[in-house]
């Protein structure tokens, strides 16, 4: 399976609306959310990235963005867990608003 199967099944389990490739949105907890996917290329840290940006660009609690990571994180591991893929939460996201989560190959 390479990075590309895995974004696509990635977005089929998380049911998004798929746009292209690297973009999806998916709704969470009545907020929505566009997906994004990549391939992290830092040598210490290989692997696909996946980060979810709130779709109005504002701004969450601190309370409401936990709360929103751990329910997607959960989402995720469950969907995931019939490939043997399980995702870790990324701390290097662009902004303070992205939930980021990781993949390591």
């Amino acid at each position: 399976m390479n990075w590309k199967d895995i974004k696509k099944l990635i977005k089929e389990e998380l049911k998004g609306e798929s746009k292209t490739l690297k973009e999806a949105s998916i709704t969470a907890k009545d907020t929505k959310f566009n997906l994004r996917t990549g391939v992290n290329k830092n040598p210490t840290k290989l692997g696909i990235k996946i980060q979810f940006e709130p779709a109005s660009g504002a701004e969450m609690s601190r309370d409401t963005k936990n709360a929103l990571e751990i329910a997607l994180q959960e989402n995720l591991n469950d969907s995931l867990k019939q490939y043997g893929i399980q995702v870790s939460k990324d701390t290097d996201v662009p902004r303070p608003n992205v939930i980021g989560f990781f993949i390591p190959l």
